[in-house]
């Protein structure tokens, strides 16, 4: 008798578990649907406050330069300007969770865009404070939502939201300062002392940013040895031009080129990564499409 009931209910069990199969797939494809749209916007608000912080450390290094005497970096300053604006155009045009954030460097960037009536060391202030809340941003976002996805081929993602970005501002800073410095002909003691110690910060978190990338299975997707060479060489122009010299002699365009060379290289690492997310988020989009085809 039992084994009758079994062999009764087994095609009723088996049916039951099929409709709710069938009720549940579309809410786990609208789920999946959900997860795609928010990491192709979070990749997005990435990609632009990567530009962004990029526009905001070259205003920033220009304008101290031109405040400090060289008005030969207008014109590029000016450039710089249009940039920025364009990116943060973009932005206005975005959804996301993030709006007061952006909201904030919208009004902040209002007030700062002109430097002609500002003095240099409110001048820097304003835009280390601007390219700080920017990267705060960027950390929001790149934790809001589980970019790698589990992938530990992404695994190395951290570093490029922490280590490569500090590392990169660190430099930024080093670069305005040094660009002023240049421009003025002179420095002070305090002056020295900042940018010794802007020096060490961007040699250690460089270091354990490359020492981090090199050894995971997707190094040679970034190019570490010139990028390596490259911050050594702007290192030993802080040295040279800057620290080890009575009376700087380097122009202020020659140390912003060797600085923003640097800087360039170290921003690279981030564009790498995100062309990386955006390759995997294709992928991962192409592979679910597959799947409903092809169910079975």
């Amino acid at each position: 008798m039992h084994d009758v009931s079994a062999w009764i209910t087994l095609p009723g069990l088996a049916l039951g578990v099929a409709l709710l199969c069938a009720l549940l797939y579309p809410l786990h494809r609208r789920l999946q649907q959900r997860q795609q749209r928010q990491l192709r916007l979070n990749i997005t608000q990435l990609s632009l406050l990567r530009e962004l912080i990029g526009g905001w450390q070259r205003h920033r290094g220009l304008s101290n330069g031109l405040l400090c005497g060289d008005s030969s970096l207008s014109q590029d300053l000016a450039a710089v300007r249009l940039q920025v604006d364009d990116h943060l155009l973009q932005a206005t045009r975005l959804s996301g969770n993030q709006q007061t954030a952006w909201a904030s460097l919208f009004d902040h960037w209002s007030r700062l865009r002109d430097v002609r009536n500002s003095d240099p060391a409110n001048n820097l202030a304003q835009h280390h404070l601007i390219i700080r809340n920017a990267i705060f941003l960027m950390e929001d976002i790149a934790s809001e939502f589980d970019l790698s996805q589990g992938r530990s081929e992404l695994s190395y993602l951290p570093c490029i939201w922490h280590e490569v970005i500090q590392a990169a501002e660190w430099a930024g800073q080093a670069r305005a300062l040094g660009t002023g410095i240049a421009a003025a002909r002179h420095s002070s003691a305090e002056q020295r002392v900042r940018l010794r110690f802007l020096k060490q910060k961007i040699e250690q978190l460089s270091r354990s940013a490359f020492t981090t990338l090199h050894n995971h299975e997707q190094c040679r997707r970034f190019n570490l040895m010139r990028g390596e060479q490259t911050v050594l060489s702007f290192l030993r122009c802080i040295d040279q031009e800057l620290l080890n010299v009575e009376q700087p002699g380097i122009a202020a365009k020659a140390y912003f080129q060797c600085a923003t060379l640097a800087i360039d290289e170290l921003l690279a690492l981030i564009d790498v990564a995100l062309r990386h997310l955006q390759e995997t988020g294709r992928g991962a989009t192409t592979g679910n499409s597959q799947a409903k085809k092809n169910p079975d």
